[in-house]
């Protein structure tokens, strides 16, 4: 019996070791994403992104000789269940960096959690002045240009698409009420008139309360700073209710959730959306290559930032290689130093050119697919806004302008 006892406990102490190893083999990167709630439909195209640019690193070696992994966890929408994401991401898998989240209210509630940790969070998505705002001992992120700039170009599209009036429908949250403020206030000083501004709660089973107020003016057009799951149903509510003016969309409302949803006859390619224009941070450097691979891997989606999520996988790596580890103050530290200039610039599908630089001690400046990436002293980022347009129940991209 004793030699039985002997051998299981040798056995044991082997595959603990073995176990120990293959956990050591790779560093995990955390992803903070919506995958239900108001912004489900974004979660799984923009974790995509930063899936794609994790098995192009581990494809040509990983980072510091070692496999990246990307753990994702749910924030569904909701403060409270992101910031409780966040915990497991931290105390749990223990990861160093985090992609995400994707709302700023998110966000801001999951960095309670990272920052103290010292835990690196780069958001591609949130752009609420908020995150700005952040006493984040530089641990906050984010890669997408910030609502400042969108507001500004959502403002003057609708003055060039002729709109005397529109009423503001906006999500209840640091996003949607810092974007729709900036758009009134650009809107008006160019002699626009904004009959309503209806701030709204998510995931309510009905929104016609609010679609009232909506049209109660007849504006010319409805500019909608929503998310998917509820902006559908506040666009065939307004039709319901007999409005029959335009819609105009921001970032929230691209992707085919919208495109192709309630509000499109896809059989005969119309209906009230039809012709519709949004806005959207714009693409960077290669993204049509970044495109091919991300349709050949994934399928097409018109869902924005998963530009902006690779680029945040791909400087989390980067800031790994100059750091020589992958601990959060060290990718804090190198962050600046791999994104911004001076230095070589390195382009998608340059990583291995990328880590080469690093390893002779030379200085590389990212160019990134969602565009420039050299971080303020705040963590943002500056850029272009796309103009985006619904044709046939489908997101066509139009043209870029700056803020």
């Amino acid at each position: 019996m004793r030699r039985v006892s002997v051998c299981l406990l040798v056995v044991g102490l082997v595959l603990g070791l073995a176990i120990t190893a293959t956990a050591a083999e790779t560093i995990k990167i955390g992803a903070l994403m919506a995958l239900t709630g108001a912004l489900g439909p974004f979660g799984p195209p923009i974790v995509d992104g930063a899936q794609l640019a994790v098995d192009q690193i581990n494809a040509a070696g990983g980072v510091l000789g070692t496999q990246l992994g990307l753990v994702v966890r749910d924030t569904a929408t909701s403060p409270d269940v992101g910031r409780d994401a966040a915990s497991k991401l931290v105390e749990l898998d223990r990861v160093p960096a985090i992609m995400g989240a994707l709302s700023s209210g998110v966000t801001v509630a999951c960095s309670s959690v990272t920052i103290p940790a010292e835990v690196v969070l780069i958001s591609p998505a949130s752009s609420a002045a908020s995150v700005s705002a952040l006493d984040d001992n530089d641990y906050v992120f984010r890669t997408v240009v910030p609502d400042d700039i969108q507001g500004v170009v959502m403002a003057r599209m609708v003055l060039l698409l002729n709109y005397k009036t529109i009423s503001v429908i906006y999500v209840n949250n640091d996003y949607g009420k810092g974007l729709a403020d900036t758009l009134k206030d650009t809107f008006e000083e160019y002699g626009g008139q904004v009959l309503a501004m209806v701030p709204y709660e998510e995931n309510k089973p009905s929104y016609r309360g609010e679609v009232d107020k909506l049209i109660a003016g007849d504006p010319d057009a409805i500019v909608m700073i929503s998310y998917p799951v509820d902006g559908n149903k506040q666009i065939v509510e307004a039709v319901e209710a007999g409005y029959q003016g335009d819609f105009f969309f921001s970032d929230g409302m691209k992707g085919e959730a919208v495109a192709s949803g309630p509000g499109c006859n896809e059989a005969e390619g119309t209906g009230p959306i039809e012709g519709a224009y949004g806005t959207v941070a714009a693409a960077g450097f290669r993204a049509d290559e970044f495109s091919a691979d991300f349709n050949a891997a994934f399928g097409p989606s018109a869902v924005p930032y998963n530009f902006q999520a690779y680029d945040a996988v791909m400087l989390i790596a980067l800031a790994m290689v100059r750091a020589g580890e992958a601990t959060g103050p060290a990718i804090r530290d190198n962050l600046r130093a791999v994104a911004n200039s001076p230095g070589v610039e390195v382009f998608y599908g340059e990583w291995d050119k990328a880590v080469s630089l690093l390893k002779q001690g030379k200085e590389i400046n990212y160019q990134g697919v969602s565009g420039v990436v050299d971080f303020t002293d705040t963590g943002d980022v500056l850029g272009k806004i796309l103009i985006w347009k619904i044709e046939g129940c489908k997101v066509i991209d139009l043209m870029e302008t700056s803020g």
